[in-house]
């Protein structure tokens, strides 16, 4: 849920940014669309990245390795 709530900001803010594009090469461009557009981006990828760091499944490597190191620690308790 929260993944998509941060692309739908990525979305959204790119596309403020574009409409300050368009105004600002007609000389009416407003710095409040471009800060808008600019902080709605900045917060989808921060609240991106939190998910993804979240959602990262851990490495299948050494599964076997530490199975065995595990029980060698429960054997010697």
């Amino acid at each position: 849920m929260t993944a998509r709530f941060a692309l739908a900001l990525i979305l959204i803010g790119l596309i403020t940014l574009m409409v300050f594009v368009t105004t600002y090469m007609n000389q009416e461009g407003d710095v409040r669309s471009l800060l808008l557009g600019a902080s709605l981006c900045a917060i989808g990828l921060i609240l991106r990245r939190r998910v993804a760091r979240r959602e990262r499944a851990e490495s299948g490597r050494f599964r076997m390795l530490r199975r065995l190191s595990e029980r060698g620690e429960e054997d010697e308790n």
